[in-house]
This record gives C-alpha cells, sequence and structure tokens, in this order.
C-alpha cells in the first residue's frame, strides 16, 4: 500500500490528532467512537513544509478546519495556504459573525470557490464546496478510492 506521507490528522466530537506518522495516526483515529462526528484529513502538500504544524485541521479557539484545494494567497512564513486562508480570512468571520450563522456561513462560501472547506465546533460540522457522498460518509475527493 502506498501511504501519502505529507501529514496526517482528525478532529471529532471527542479526540483531535495530527501528525507525520501514518500508524500513530491510526492508534489515535481507533479511539474515535463510532457514533462520534469526524473530519479526517490526508495531506498532499503544496504550501508550506511538511512539518507537523502544517497538517490540517487547524484550530483557533476550538474552531477546526480542514481543506482540499489550492487557494491563491500570499504565502507567509512556512504557513500553509489553508491556514493563512482560516487564520486570516475564515476564524475572523466566525468571530464576528458566528459560527454556523447564515451571513457566517456566506462569508466563507465566497472565500471557498472550488476548494471543499470541512469545519467543527462543539461537535458540529460544516461543510463548504461539492462533497460526495458514498455509503453515508463526505468525501471531498473520491480521486484516490
Amino acid at each position: 500500500m502506498k501511504l501519502n506521507h505529507n501529514g496526517y490528522g482528525f478532529v471529532s466530537t471527542d479526540h483531535f490528532h495530527k501528525g507525520l506518522d501514518y500508524r500513530t495516526f491510526l492508534c489515535h483515529l481507533s479511539e474515535v467512537g463510532a457514533d462520534e462526528d469526524c473530519i479526517i484529513h490526508f495531506r498532499l502538500a503544496t504550501h508550506g513544509s511538511i512539518c507537523r504544524a502544517n497538517c490540517h485541521p487547524f484550530v483557533e479557539n476550538s474552531v477546526y478546519f480542514a481543506h482540499n484545494g489550492t487557494l491563491n494567497v500570499c504565502p507567509v512564513g512556512d504557513m500553509t495556504d489553508s491556514e493563512i486562508v482560516f487564520r486570516m480570512k475564515i476564524y475572523p468571520e466566525i468571530q464576528r459573525l458566528g459560527y454556523g450563522t447564515t451571513q457566517a456561513d456566506w462569508a466563507i462560501k465566497q472565500i471557498c470557490g472550488y476548494s471543499r472547506f470541512a469545519m467543527m465546533y462543539q461537535g458540529e460540522v460544516r461543510l463548504f464546496g461539492d462533497y460526495k457522498i458514498l455509503n453515508g460518509i463526505y468525501y471531498s475527493n473520491l480521486r484516490w478510492l
């Protein structure tokens, strides 16, 4: 089996983990209960180095964010395009308008474009972009199945 070595991460109702080791990722993921909502992310690096800090999801005040796609941003240090957009555009809109409000969702959709965003706050998952559903699971990309 060919593994992606750019990083792995997830957030669920009761668990959060991100890192570069696949076996450690699987060990932590096995602790997630079947009744927990969960966002899982496998990183394919486009911006920023391959390191734990650049793995998704990113978190700010218990708002978790994962992204699939490429965003047109000016580089900021070693941050990924995803983290830059989350910290500088999306999270400020959530602070201003509230998580899950119609206004915040509209603002986030404008930022999303052709990307896919997955967010979680207090166990509530919100998806933005063109997700596919297969056997009750939402996927941002079915190319690797």
